[in-house]
């Protein structure tokens, strides 16, 4: 029974009681419009308990009773007094009853029944109203849920009334990149120009399947590409009553595919253009994939056929070694091994690299084969080689030793005379053995002069020799640099003078010690002023400065000599190192000085490097620390 219904049969009550002239008709009305009322459920039980006694007053109703959903309404029951009770049923579930509680001695029959029948139209009507209410909060929670829905969605959606659009969500606007009332009122057609959309809207017989459809559009801000479904609503007759629209911008998704496409285009021409096998293998070891590399004769058919590992690289032969694949697949490590193929003798290095899922477990193996029989071969050739090598310089250590001693013989054997030639030549010299007439002083003076040479040569050779090998033993004690340059500079005085040359010197009479060798020092120092004097002619002129700086002390000595070629420089510290030809006869030298000085000063932690212009002379630069 319906709520209308129920408020006619009241009404009803109320025509008959009126016949009858009773006070209760006004009541009864006053329930009609209670019902029909838009209160909310638990102020209309309120007032429907405070009316409903004067509907019933012929039984003289001491008070109604209502319970709903556990919440008691009106006059409570004590027991006291007779009731009458009807069940309120919401969807087929009791929810309460409606009580009356009455004067049982002014009851009859007629009372009773018209009484009882009041209760159980009102309990339907409440039922009806309730159901009501609910089925309204229910469409609005809906309604509400659609809207957010709706509105929130993240593709554009849109409404449409025989293609007319009449709603949108923001969605949309942002994907058109048009505000909404520029939305509204556009044809479905102006937003999907597809040819499934055109003859939807202009066929007859139209079908209630989704259209989908992918389609590019110029819009502001450039051009999009839309993909769209849209979903015909039908009349029961099959006419096309409207729809509604998914549209979603699938540019990015679209450009991320093609970047996708060409990654794994690059992926597999990068795995194609691998020179060696690489094998791509499941727990079986099944060849799942594979660039089959130097197995390009193997067909389609016969590698479907044949799919394992085994059976390919070797069907004809004993099994290729696979163990270091199951020491991969248990470890999840990368293992490696080695395999000579007894078919044709060649070497394989085989390197296995698992492939893990997202709980960690190896499920794949990618095994990279690689031929290295001519690796291997080169190693060998390579071991012999070094050996060869080996073998080679051992003797020539043996050599070194021989040239060493040959050195050490030769000086002894050569020092000995010479030094009773140079003994005699300087007595006969000297006249401590008689005078001498011109020619004969002359001769003399070059007799003692080579013997120098040949002395200072000998003494250079051993120098080397023991230098190299680190034989050299210095005696380093604290020095005064300025007093070893003087001493320099007094022995070389009387080739300055013979040569005619100017000397300018710049020395400083306090400057801090050094730690060095008193022998070996001074012999860098002469050597160095005997190539500016040597190198320089006639006229020209020598400086020497020594100055202070940054904890070290700095020697220069400058010629204005012949100077050195910019291509010679790097090589002047060589050992033998001489200039042209035509120098080196004009001015003698045996290429080991400027060795010697270069040892000599870094075994001091010193520096000496030189600054020349051909033609343009030289400057030597010496740096020591000092203490």
């Amino acid at each position: 029974m319906t709520l209308t219904n129920d408020t006619c049969v009241l009404g009803e009550c109320a025509s008959n009681i009126q016949e009858k002239a009773t006070d209760n008709s006004f009541a009864l009305l006053k329930i009609i419009s209670l019902l029909n009322s838009s209160l909310p459920v638990h102020s209309l039980i309120s007032m429907l308990v405070r009316s409903l006694p004067e509907a019933m007053l012929p039984l003289q109703v001491y008070g109604i009773t209502v319970k709903m959903d556990g919440k008691i309404y009106g006059y409570p029951e004590n027991g006291q007094y007779p009731s009458i009770s009807v069940d309120v049923a919401v969807h087929g579930k009791i929810r309460g009853y409606i009580s009356a509680l009455y004067n049982k001695e002014r009851q009859n029959s007629e009372q009773w029944t018209q009484a009882h029948e009041i209760l159980n139209i009102l309990s339907g009507s409440l039922s009806n109203l309730i159901e009501k209410k609910e089925l309204e909060r229910i469409s609005l929670e809906s309604t509400r849920r659609y809207s957010a829905l709706f509105h929130n969605c993240p593709v554009g959606l849109f409404t449409d009334k025989k293609g007319n659009i009449v709603h949108c969500n923001h969605k949309l606007t942002q994907i058109l990149d048009m505000p909404e009332n520029k939305i509204i009122g556009l044809q479905v057609t102006d937003i999907i120009d597809n040819e499934m959309i055109w003859k939807l809207f202009s066929s007859h017989k139209l079908s209630p399947e989704p259209v989908k459809t992918e389609h590019e559009v110029d819009l502001k801000k450039g051009p999009v590409k839309l993909r769209s479904i849209y979903l015909p609503e039908l009349t029961p007759e099959g006419e096309l009553k409207g729809g509604l629209g998914i549209i979603e911008d699938i540019t990015r998704i679209e450009e991320a595919e093609q970047v996708q496409q060409q990654q794994k285009k690059l992926l597999v021409n990068t795995f194609n253009a691998i020179n060696d096998l690489i094998l791509v293998l499941d727990r079986d070891l099944r060849i799942v994939s594979s660039n089959w590399k130097g197995l390009e004769d193997i067909s389609e058919e016969e590698r479907q056929k044949h799919p394992y590992r085994n059976e390919v690289l070797t069907p004809n032969a004993d099994p290729c070694e696979s163990s270091h694949i199951l020491e991969a697949f248990a470890t999840g490590i990368p293992k490696e091994a080695f395999w000579t193929n007894p078919a044709d003798g060649s070497i394989k290095e085989m390197k296995a690299y698992p492939i893990f899922d997202e709980e960690g477990e190896a499920i794949m193996i990618v095994e990279h084969l690689r031929d290295i029989t001519e690796i291997k071969r080169s190693e060998e050739n390579l071991m012999k080689a070094n050996q060869e090598l080996a073998n080679a310089y051992e003797s020539l250590k043996s050599l070194e030793r021989l040239k060493n001693e040959f050195l050490s013989n030769l000086q002894h054997e050569i020092n000995t005379p010479l030094t009773s030639i140079k003994g005699f030549s300087e007595l006969v010299h000297d006249e401590d053995l008689g005078p001498l007439n011109a020619e004969q002083k002359k001769a003399m003076n070059r007799v003692v002069e080579k013997t120098k040479q040949l002395q200072t040569v000998l003494d250079s050779l051993l120098f080397v020799s023991s230098a190299t090998h680190g034989a050299i033993k210095y005696n380093f004690e604290h020095l005064s640099i300025t007093n070893m340059l003087h001493i320099s500079l007094n022995i070389v005085s009387e080739k300055l003078k013979h040569k005619g040359l100017e000397l300018e010197a710049s020395i400083p009479s306090k400057l801090p010690e050094i730690i060095g060798d008193i022998d070996y020092l001074p012999r860098v120092f002469v050597h160095i002023l005997d190539n500016a004097i040597k190198f320089t002619d006639r006229g020209g002129k020598v400086t020497v400065s020594l100055t202070e700086e940054k904890g070290s002390v700095h020697l220069i000595i400058n010629d204005t000599g012949i100077g050195i070629a910019e291509a010679d420089i790097g090589k002047v510290f060589q050992m033998f190192f001489q200039l042209d030809g035509s120098s080196t006869r004009n001015y003698g030298g045996n290429g080991l000085g400027l060795f010697m000085c270069k040892i000599i000063i870094e075994e001091h932690k010193g520096k000496i490097w030189i600054n020349s212009k051909e033609g343009q002379g030289t400057t030597v630069h010496i740096l020591l620390p000092h203490t």
